[in-house]
């Protein structure tokens, strides 16, 4: 089937016009939604985004360049710990996520449905938050420089008060 070449450029611009459009949508839904969710959250949910957003920061030092860490004797203490960072991060952001759409629901049986499934999933977070801290302990004694065991201590403390304020989550 061939396309009349009178009909070929309305057709693609429409097509431009509807692909742009998509594409501004998707790129600020999840702000917009983030919005949303944090209007009727509570001080748990705040303060673990606090932590997600301090895990995403934590490997982003203005003075420790990806050479500058490559050329570190410290090199893979550093990147054990901006693995455990990173996921710490990706996990928090899945709790904090699951507890907005939990916070925002109104339905009382599907509330309760979900209660049981949420629960589940934050013992699984709590679980991986302390396994981030364990492999954050890692490096701590077996450093060259001071700095990276200072950093290895900080993250391990962040992690297991990340971890101790999921355990303290109660549902109702």
């Amino acid at each position: 089937m061939q396309i009349k070449t009178g009909l070929r450029r309305p057709l693609v611009a429409t097509l431009a016009i509807i692909g742009v459009a998509l594409l501004a949508m998707t790129l600020r839904l999840p702000a917009a939604q983030e919005d949303v969710l944090q209007a009727q959250s509570d001080t748990d949910l705040s303060a673990l985004r606090a932590q997600e957003k301090a895990f995403q920061a934590f490997g982003l030092d203005p003075f420790d360049g990806p050479v500058e860490r490559q050329m570190s004797p410290d090199a893979q203490a550093l990147q054990i710990l901006d693995d455990a960072a990173g996921s710490a991060a990706s996990n928090l952001r899945a709790v904090t996520d699951l507890l907005a759409i939990y916070d925002n629901m109104q339905c009382g049986p599907d509330r309760a449905t979900v209660k049981l499934l949420l629960d589940d999933r934050l013992r699984l977070y709590s679980r991986l938050l302390g396994l981030n801290a364990e492999s954050a302990a890692i490096p701590i004694g077996h450093t060259s420089l001071p700095a990276t065991s200072k950093k290895a201590l900080k993250l391990h403390d962040d992690l297991l008060a990340a971890k101790n304020r999921l355990d303290s989550i109660v549902l109702h």
